[in-house]
């Protein structure tokens, strides 16, 4: 048994246009669905229990249906009710809405972090409510968000290899199709997966260097 180096070069330039797509996909989609997440922080925090409930129930179908599932029924399910979707669109918004119910609640536990005397005191001066989570409330978030916050977007670039079974041409599908053509199991996914954990641990320096960068200006 021997490693054909020749069908990892043969296949690298198919898993490197497939990263492509993967990024694009994910990287929008985590982008949309960090936005998502600190509207969904707010509304969980609403002084109306219906705001509350609507939240609640969104991060609850977020966390107990699985990512594949919902790509199947969004894929699948949505042209029997009329509505037709690019397997790009599909991609994207599947990767917002579930990023969006992590990152609410990560947000909404550093949102929770602060001292409520703070925002008192804040207000006792005569900050408005956006002054108040601008100037003293936000910036005190940063370094509780980080962490979690990487570790999702790892975790949602990661499982964007679901995307596959829509025929997306990602990494996974791109691999696949080396794979079905060479029948090397080993060299091929064994270099997509290097490529995913590469991409893996670019991310985690990112956030590692946001984090000094955040202690060195908010300690």
């Amino acid at each position: 048994m021997s490693i054909e180096l020749d069908v990892v070069g043969r296949s690298l330039p198919a898993l490197l246009q497939g990263l492509k797509v993967t990024a694009a996909v994910s990287l929008a989609g985590i982008a949309l669905g960090l936005a998502i997440g600190t509207v969904a922080a707010y509304v969980a925090q609403s002084r109306l229990w219906v705001a509350r409930a609507l939240a609640h129930s969104y991060v609850e179908c977020v966390r107990n249906i699985p990512f594949l599932v919902s790509v199947y029924l969004a894929f699948f399910g949505l042209p029997k009710l009329g509505v037709h979707a690019s397997a790009y669109a599909i991609g994207i918004a599947a990767t917002a809405i579930y990023t969006g119910g992590y990152f609410c609640e990560i947000a909404r536990a550093a949102l929770r972090s602060v001292p409520r005397g703070q925002v008192a005191a804040a207000r006792s001066l005569g900050m408005g409510a956006f002054q108040v989570q601008r100037l003293v409330v936000v910036p005190q978030t940063y370094s509780f968000l980080l962490p979690p916050t990487v570790s999702l977007v790892i975790m949602m670039f990661k499982d964007s290899a679901v995307f596959s079974v829509m025929s997306l041409p990602e990494l996974t599908y791109q691999s696949n199709l080396m794979t079905a053509d060479t029948f090397a199991y080993l060299e091929v996914l064994g270099t997509a997966a290097a490529i995913y954990w590469l991409c893996s641990v670019v991310f985690d320096a990112i956030g590692q260097a946001l984090e000094r960068r955040v202690r060195a200006r908010y300690r």
